[in-house]
């Protein structure tokens, strides 16, 4: 083994009854995905962003090349995702844009006959981890800079790699590995110290397709797919959702049916997974369900492929309460949390309510009772924070604040 440092909200789900881990300070944002719906043939995929509960579709890219595997920068600003090779009817490339679609830019250029594919951001935001495949199924793990710059190969363990990410305190690189001796059958999730040491198994049934690990937010729990039938748990071996603890530990099998279940990711406040779901690897839809494995809805309804979600993460101020929706889905205003003493959820959603009612679209108030907005687009999602103009003068006695997504 070489190590290479481097160069220089949901329908029907209550809030207010979220476990505590819900209460980090991120709201959950948009989802994006990779649809084939564009592509009468069904060859070729674009990327899409949608509200949680799966309205406001936005289709990002236009690109008849092959556009997948979208991965949210930390900040909930960006999006990196896999090209085809302009100019190739074969092999891959990375690039990224802009929450909202904008700003499209081409990161790797790979030599002939090699790709660039499955980048993952790194937690701080400083780069973006990346799969370098050539001939024969041989890849490693390579890095680079924010806009492609500096491209080294950080990690190249045994056989091929596939899917690698950080964990959240960036100690640890998980990913798929390889483990047929000849084609791809058999995977096994593997993780490897930052400093190369420590390789690692954390789950390897012979023979299955142990693939696509994905950290919890608080990097306690791994998600991933497997096809294995353990103690008779799959007997139709098809593809099933899985979560075990981050040291490999206690691997339950979250989906039981006779239908594909791939590539979970989860919610950024570890409460949800969405992940792909239908009869086929062909024909798959975006479902969403809790951490334990409780169906809560179906996002999408395509007769072809609507598949690898990943879940935006926009940043929130600090709160102490998180208050409901105002309302239950569609436009309108979502995760309301409030800070500061004397300010009720009560009033909190009743000021939310205010700001954005359904006949004012567009033309938002700047101030709200007493309360300055804040107002930051996401890709469609809007994060708004009104804060009591007594905060700005240092009155410790008026640092209220009500935060909360707009869905448009």
């Amino acid at each position: 083994m070489r190590f290479h440092p481097c160069a220089a909200v949901i329908v029907g789900v209550c809030l207010t009854a979220l476990p505590a881990v819900a209460q980090a300070d991120v709201f959950n944002g948009r989802i994006a995905f990779s649809s084939f719906r564009t592509d009468p043939l069904g060859r070729t995929g674009d990327i899409f962003t949608m509200n949680a509960d799966g309205t406001d579709l936005r289709q990002l890219t236009d690109n008849p090349a092959d556009d997948a595997q979208s991965d949210w920068s930390p900040d909930g600003r960006d999006i990196a995702y896999r090209i085809r090779k302009p100019g190739f009817t074969i092999n891959f490339e990375v690039a990224r844009m802009t929450a909202s679609g904008e700003g499209h830019e081409r990161l790797t250029f790979t030599p002939d006959r090699e790709a660039s594919s499955q980048p993952s951001w790194f937690p701080d935001g400083s780069g973006i981890l990346f799969r370098r495949s050539g001939s024969g199924g041989v890849s490693s793990i390579w890095q680079m800079g924010l806009f492609g710059e500096d491209p080294v190969l950080r990690f190249d363990p045994p056989r091929g790699q596939l899917y690698p990410s950080w964990s959240g305190d960036m100690t640890k690189v998980i990913f798929a590995t390889v483990m047929s001796p000849t084609g791809d059958t058999d995977r096994a999730i593997q993780t490897l110290n930052s400093d190369g040491t420590g390789l690692t198994t954390l789950y390897d049934i012979p023979g299955a397709y142990d693939s696509a690990p994905a950290w919890s937010p608080d990097g306690t729990k791994v998600a991933f797919e497997s096809n294995a039938d353990v103690a008779g748990g799959n007997p139709d071996r098809d593809m099933e959702v899985w979560v075990m603890n981050a040291d490999g530990t206690n691997p339950i099998q979250l989906t039981h049916n006779a239908i594909h279940d791939e590539g979970p990711a989860w919610s950024p406040d570890g409460v949800l997974l969405a992940y792909s779901s239908g009869a086929d690897d062909g024909h798959v839809d975006i479902k969403v369900m809790t951490a334990a494995g409780v169906l809560v809805s179906q996002l999408t309804d395509y007769p072809g492929r609507d598949e690898s979600p990943d879940w935006q993460a926009i940043p929130a101020p600090d709160t102490d309460r998180r208050c409901g929706d105002v309302v239950a889905s569609g436009p309108g205003v979502h995760d309301v949390r409030a800070a500061g003493r004397g300010l009720s959820c009560d009033k909190a959603l009743e000021l939310a309510q205010r700001w954005a009612p359904a006949d004012r679209p567009g033309n938002r108030p700047g101030k709200v009772e007493g309360f300055d907005s804040e107002v930051s687009d996401y890709g469609g999602a809007l994060r708004v924070i009104l804060t009591h103009r007594g905060n700005h003068g240092g009155d410790t006695g008026n640092d209220k604040l009500v935060a909360f997504l707009y869905q448009s």
